[in-house]
């Protein structure tokens, strides 16, 4: 399996990547996840302008052999959706760094020292 990993993010162990921008977290899957899942045919999307809390669902995703749901390790305010995502999936599995980027969140805290950095993130999937 061929995959990439960008350097300007933060990893979880779900394969959710987290960049920061002007203190808010672009957020979207792992090339590896996508790469992983195979085709994802439907993305579910919270409302922007929402409140939620931490360990609470972000988005999830469907392929043809399961449904992933992907809790937020973070409570924030959803600034906004990647609605085209919604429309055309295959953005996620095509472009997951760039186009395919899931959602925008306002964290109340922003702690990222759980997360792994993009070589932490490498030696990770190494032990998989």
């Amino acid at each position: 399996m061929e995959f990439s990993v960008a350097h300007n993010r933060k990893y979880s162990k779900e394969h959710v990547w987290y960049q920061e921008k002007d203190e808010r977290l672009v957020i979207g899957i792992s090339d590896f996840l996508a790469e992983d899942l195979g085709e994802i045919l439907r993305v579910i999307l919270r409302q922007a302008e929402n409140e939620i809390d931490a360990d609470e669902s972000m988005f999830s995703l469907w392929t043809a052999d399961e449904k992933l749901v992907f809790p937020s390790p973070f409570s924030g305010m959803i600034d906004e959706v990647n609605g085209e995502v919604e429309i055309s999936p295959d953005l996620v599995n095509d472009s997951p760094y760039d186009l395919g980027w899931i959602m925008i969140l306002n964290p109340h805290e922003l702690d990222m020292e759980n997360l792994l950095d993009a070589d932490e993130y490498v030696e990770y999937l190494a032990e998989l």
